[in-house]
């Protein structure tokens, strides 16, 4: 027994169990329910993009891509520095969920020097992963079922996807 999905739309919910026991009338599979909500999600049009792209990448054509938030040069020397140091040292284990102290400490350290900000390391300041986690915590934590949440345009494409999940209504408001 396994688990395939179909090489249709990767967004919908074409999850399919290789078990003859498979209900494919409520979405689940032999012992695993698919939240309907799966279905409802749409390709992200940055992740389609971005795939198009490394695709065109990988057969020789030079592409110069704008579809993800990404820089196009390597990270500062110091930056690659501190990360082999770290893996040398054997800090290659999870952290706590907000981010290392001494991350967020260094954060609010820069904010001082660069922007003249004060905030509290311990208790303002958290690390994500990336912009996309963080917005989306955000708006799972402030909306709700029957919620409307006003997006500013321009947008990134998954804001609203996102307010969509967390069961709230995305208004775009023209800038």
């Amino acid at each position: 027994n396994g688990i395939r999905r179909s090489r249709g739309n990767p967004s919908s919910s074409s999850i399919k169990s290789n078990s003859s026991n498979s209900n494919s009338d409520n979405g689940s599979m032999k012992g695993v329910n698919i939240n309907p909500l799966v279905s409802s999600v749409k390709i992200s049009a940055t992740v389609e993009i971005f795939s198009k792209v490394k695709e065109m990448q990988a057969s020789g054509i030079e592409v110069t891509s704008l579809c993800v938030g990404e820089p196009d040069f390597p990270p500062p020397g110091a930056v690659l520095e501190a990360a082999q140091k770290a893996i040398l040292d054997g800090e290659t284990r999870y952290t706590a969920v907000t981010g290392t102290v001494p991350l967020r400490k260094a954060i609010a350290e820069d904010l001082k020097k660069r922007k003249n900000l004060d905030y509290d390391p311990l208790t303002e300041i958290v690390v994500g992963n990336g912009a996309k986690q963080c917005v989306y915590q955000g708006v799972l934590a402030t909306c709700g079922v029957g919620d409307a949440a006003v997006i500013p345009s321009p947008y990134w494409p998954s804001y609203p996807e996102m307010v969509a999940l967390a069961g709230a209504h995305p208004i775009i408001l023209e800038t």
